[in-house]
């Protein structure tokens, strides 16, 4: 019987005896065969044209052979379960390797392999960078133009799926609505000017929608103790950490000074001093214990009497009782029951703030926040980790909350990735619409932004950033760098909404450079990112605007006046009850916005009304009133000349008297 070693041996004499076989042949027809060569030098020739077309194509020409490729591709269906895209993967990048090794003529191919087996791949960053290190350069450009066009395609689809229709707002680009385009050389384009429609009427006083926030951040004035560092709502019972050490400072100040001071060495006369007042303390103790024993005489007399009144108290403490049950029963608005300081009762019941438990400085309200916050990006912000404390002291430094939201958004960005993909592979996803196949990352590119300039200290900044994420976060020195550090920061100065609350906040001499969307309408305690808000216009004259009901980071969007549909939504990024020059100058300066809203133009109008009536209506007023003066004053003039006449005919006459009889008695 033959046993499988000699089968294996066989099997390999006959390949190698048919590889030599295949290789002679060639040999005898390549010498032999003109055809044959000819064939040969034809295919090497269109091997080295293609090969130099796709090293010389423009990105235009990439472009459009990705876009060729990206429909070809997209119509395979990609694997579901785990274990078929672990195997769909292996075998994707084994024919797009193969493929490879074929020389230029599959390079088109290898890359439609290659980006299929990037479809599936947990961490795309990742594979990017492996693939940017094995493939050749040809090959590499065509998969990133793919990925482009595929991010090109999805972004034109993305207002068509977000927001949900369960939000009752859509994303319209203004423009299209009205016509506006701007010319670009010698063709018109439509440059998106985007904004947010109700999709239904809405009442004064109605809810448009609720949003979770996607990051946030406490302001330093709200860092006391007293707020939960992921939600950040108020803790019930929580004490301000400032007020607390003063307290303690003070105490122990008190205590000191209290401390008895070292009894000195005394004399015999001093001692003997010293037993006769403790003699005379003795005697004064024994008549005090008589007067006590007197009293308690005279209280057993009236204890009938206290009893009497404690029965009257009782039942009067009952009626207050009662009646205090029945004010309890009335409802209390939202700003009154936020307001109420909580009773020692419910404080001990209540104040549950809950520390890291490696750190004193963060705190949370709940085991919920205190675990989804050390899941996403406290376990490298932690400040007992050295890195991380140089990190923050740098932030403090910059004056600047965004760093913070941008290291809190990668880890929560990744985190909830992985929950994703766990969902998915345990089964538990449940249905998922068209908004659910973008991610995070996704609709933040979305937004607009405002264009920085980087600085030194974000380099610095950026650098710490990345040392303390490079463990948790695969990938991200190559994806985060200094322009899209800069582009993050925009986006935040743009987008971010200050948080109010009914609490109140300790004011702080930490101020931060950072702009929010603030109508100044309660206290702020911090700051957060929301993806659907961030689409929301500014107008002087709002017709909505941010309300923060269960006092966390969650926002909701409130009409102020009745809502028509398809109207659209506008909020107040400053305080509208400011002066016009005062706001167009915050506007400008923070968002480089000129407001042209009702409320901006209504004021200019007037300003110029009142400007073109001043050089023409106030000089004809002053020449009128200076004619009626001067007719009046020559009246007056020619009245008093008449008389005057009068007088002096008359008065001549009495003179040449007087003087005759003063001449008179001269002479005598």
């Amino acid at each position: 019987m033959v046993n499988g070693k000699t089968i294996a041996i066989a099997t390999a004499v006959t390949a190698a005896v048919a590889g030599l076989s295949y290789i002679a042949y060639f040999d005898y027809k390549r010498r032999n065969d003109r055809q044959f060569r000819r064939k040969l030098q034809r295919n090497r020739k269109k091997a080295e044209k293609t090969a130099q077309k796709v090293s010389t194509l423009s990105l235009d020409d990439i472009n459009d052979q990705a876009l060729e490729l990206l429909n070809i591709v997209t119509k395979e269906k990609l694997p579901e379960t785990p274990e078929e895209k672990e195997q769909f993967f292996l075998a994707q990048v084994s024919r797009g390797e193969t493929l490879c090794g074929a020389g230029p003529a599959g390079y088109t191919e290898a890359a439609c392999r290659f980006y299929q087996a990037l479809m599936v791949y947990p961490n795309p960053v990742e594979l990017v960078m492996i693939y940017q290190k094995t493939t050749p350069d040809e090959v590499f450009k065509l998969v990133m133009a793919m990925m482009a066009q595929e991010v090109r395609l999805k972004q034109s689809r993305y207002y068509d799926a977000f927001p949900t229709p369960d939000k009752f707002v859509s994303i319209r680009d203004k423009n299209k609505l009205t016509g506006n385009k701007a010319k670009t050389g010698d063709k018109e384009v439509v440059t998106p000017d985007r904004g947010l429609f109700a999709t239904k009427s809405f009442g004064a006083g109605e809810i448009v929608y609720e949003e979770e926030a996607v990051v946030s951040s406490l302001l330093p004035c709200a860092q006391n103790g007293q707020f939960c560092h992921h939600c950040l709502k108020r803790i019930p019972g929580a004490k301000d950490r400032v007020e607390e050490a003063q307290v303690e400072s003070a105490e122990a100040t008190e205590e000191a000074a209290e401390e008895p001071a070292e009894e000195p060495v005394k004399d015999d006369d001093e001692a003997k001093a010293e037993e006769v007042e403790e003699k005379a303390d003795e005697a004064k103790a024994e008549e005090a214990d008589e007067e006590i024993e007197e009293e308690k005489a005279s209280e057993e007399k009236t204890e009938a009497v206290a009893e009497a009144e404690a029965e009257i108290e009782a039942e009067a403490a009952a009626d207050a009782d009662e009646t205090k049950e029945v004010e309890e029963e009335k409802p209390k608005t939202y700003a009154e029951v936020a307001s109420a300081e909580p009773t020692p009762e419910a404080s001990a019941k209540t104040s549950a703030a809950l520390s890291c438990d490696k750190c004193d400085e963060a705190v949370y309200c709940s085991e919920k926040c205190r675990q989804d916050a050390y899941d996403g990006y406290h376990q490298f912000l932690c400040p007992s980790s050295p890195s991380a404390r140089e990190f923050s002291q740098l932030v403090q430094q910059s004056h600047e909350l965004a760093p913070i939201l941008i290291a809190k958004f990668f880890g929560l960005l990744v985190d909830r990735e992985k929950k994703k993909e766990l969902a998915r592979a345990l089964g538990i996803a449940g249905e998922t619409t068209e908004a659910d196949k973008y991610s995070t990352w996704e609709h933040i590119e979305c937004m607009r932004y405002l264009e920085l300039m980087p600085t030194a200290g974000d380099a610095k900044i950026l650098r710490k950033l990345c040392d303390i994420m490079m463990h948790s976060v695969p990938g991200l020195v190559e994806f985060v760098s200094s322009d899209r550090f800069t582009m993050l920061k925009g986006k935040l100065d743009y987008n971010s909404y200050a948080v109010h609350s009914a609490a109140d906040v300790p004011e702080s001499k930490d101020v931060v450079s950072d702009t929010m969307r603030d109508d100044r309408s309660a206290n702020a305690v911090g700051t957060a990112l929301y993806l659907i808000s961030s689409h929301i216009a500014h107008s002087c004259e709002p017709n909505v605007q941010a309300v923060f009901e269960d006092g966390t980071d969650k926002i909701a969007i409130k009409t102020l006046k009745p809502v028509a549909k398809d109207e659209e939504l506008r909020i107040a990024f400053v305080d509208p009850s400011l002066a016009k020059a005062d706001r167009q100058r915050l506007l400008k300066a923070s968002y480089r916005i000129t407001c042209a809203c009702p409320k901006c133009e209504s004021e200019v109008a007037e300003e110029e009304a009142v400007k073109s009536e001043e050089p023409v209506e106030e000089p004809v007023a002053e020449a009128k009133a200076d004619e009626a003066v001067e007719s009046v004053a020559d009246e007056v003039a020619g009245e008093e000349g008449e008389i005057t006449e009068e007088e002096g005919e008359v008065t001549e006459d009495e003179a040449s008297e007087n003087d005759d009889d003063f001449e008179d008695e001269e002479e005598e």
